[in-house]
């Protein structure tokens, strides 16, 4: 969350500096039309957290983040070589791993102990309940992967949603002629709609496991908020969110609906104005109609992260999971222990000894000990890999292994935002605006 919403001043003077003009002047001299564009520098919005190890070993993979990636490494033995924001890596797979191992080594242990003549046991009787379970947990998996993954794709597409709503709203007012400071003022609005849900979803995730930090949290967003600059406002001092408006906005249960709500009310008032059609306009309808897509948008979001699936379910999965990997772990155990006792027998090192077994026995044994191993450590570590990637996925925005890269969607929601507008005068276009007379609008600039 602390990388959430950055104070502007550091990334302005990085962000506006382009290397090559947006457009050229008629006598062929190149000219700074954008005042925001991006550069490198935008790429370390995506590495935020990563040692310099990890991110170099990123950009050698094409790997700028979870959604931008190159894929002729995963298509080649190169893929075995990427070291960071992979499920191998993670520490929880590991440790459960681990934990699996010991289960599977005093299952031995005790075997050895307590099986006084190991060679008259049938090893595919312990190993069929496993197999049988391996698949039941595969197709459940599978499923809730799946669920999983649509879910996230619905949380990208409502933000996608959002921000186009925003992108239209500029068309309609460029293409209407509504004043610069009503149009900057809606803008305005917008992103910080976009900016709210994200970090509003951050603070609600962090809500489950760390209640206190949350709140710390909560108060560091309105801060960060407060102190972020409407970039495109081309005065370059008005802030996303005046201090007038944050107080407003910190007692509603959903500060991106209110945003849209006051642009609802603007445009209510520009239509009266003159400034856009009439409210009985098809125009105008247009115009509402991008105000509730840009509702459904953030909707689509809190679906797809605050509804979650059924504890029941989900717990159930888990358990599942949990249980299989636990009888593969005492099905192995069981297996070296049967292998490593007949194989004490054959050598007359087993403290039971009025019992027989011949060396092809043992070799059996060690063989279907090999085998066993193959799929009771293999499979379980596959479930557990599966398990920890669909609870990514169903919340993207508590962990950083399935995050959305937000800050490069609103920062590019910024850049097309200040490029549109610049490219319009840059054109040297006769601006076109719907009321006869353009005269300073009647609106007040409530918080500017």
């Amino acid at each position: 969350m602390s990388s959430l919403i950055e104070n502007d001043s550091a990334d302005l003077e990085a962000l506006s500096e382009e290397k090559q003009p947006l457009l050229v002047d008629d006598d062929g001299v190149g000219s700074r039309r954008t005042s925001y564009t991006f550069n490198s520098a935008q790429g370390d919005v995506a590495c935020k957290g990563l040692t310099p190890r990890e991110k170099q070993d990123l950009a050698d993979h094409g790997i700028l983040d979870s959604m931008r990636y190159g894929t002729q490494n995963l298509t080649s033995w190169s893929c075995f070589t990427i070291n960071c924001r992979t499920v191998w890596l993670k520490p929880a797979l590991w440790i459960m791993m681990l934990r699996l191992s010991l289960v599977a080594l005093v299952t031995c242990v005790l075997t050895v102990l307590l099986v006084p003549n190991p060679a008259v046991y049938k090893v595919a009787k312990f190993t069929s309940v496993s197999k049988f379970l391996n698949v039941v947990v595969g197709l459940l998996l599978g499923f809730f992967l799946s669920s999983s993954m649509n879910r996230w794709h619905q949380c990208v597409d409502g933000f996608l949603g959002l921000c186009d709503a925003v992108r239209n709203m500029q068309i309609q007012f460029l293409a209407l002629g509504v004043p610069e400071e009503d149009i900057v003022r809606v803008l305005r609005y917008g992103s910080a709609s976009a900016w709210l849900l994200y970090a509003q979803l951050v603070v609600e995730c962090k809500k489950l496991t760390q209640a206190k930090e949350a709140e710390e949290e909560r108060e560091s967003m309105w801060i960060k908020l407060s102190q972020k600059k409407a970039r495109i406002d081309r005065t370059g001092k008005s802030f996303l969110l005046s201090e007038k408006e944050i107080d407003v906005l910190r007692v509603t249960h959903d500060p991106p609906y209110i945003v849209w709500t006051w642009v609802g009310v603007i445009l209510g008032r520009l239509a009266q104005d003159g400034w856009i059609p009439p409210m009985n306009s098809p125009t105008y309808g247009r115009i509402m109609n991008i105000c509730q897509s840009a509702h459904t948008g953030i909707r689509e979001v809190r679906t797809a992260i605050s509804v979650q699936a059924p504890l029941i379910y989900c717990q159930m999965l888990a358990t599942l999971v949990h249980i299989n990997n636990l009888i593969n772990a005492v099905t192995f155990g069981i297996v070296s222990g049967l292998a490593v006792g007949t194989a004490l027998i054959v050598h007359n090192l087993h403290f039971y000894k009025n019992h027989d077994a011949s060396m092809k026995e043992s070799q059996q044994d060690w063989q279907n000990m090999a085998v066993t191993f193959l799929y009771c450590f293999f499979g379980p570590l596959l479930y557990q890999a599966l398990l920890l990637i669909s609870m990514y996925l169903a919340q993207p925005f508590q962990s950083e292994d399935a995050t959305i890269p937000m800050d490069r969607l609103l920062h590019q929601l910024e850049v097309d935002m200040c490029n549109s507008r610049d490219a319009v005068e840059g054109m040297h276009f006769n601006m076109p605006y719907f009321k006869l007379k353009p005269a300073k609008a009647t609106t007040e600039e409530d918080g500017e």
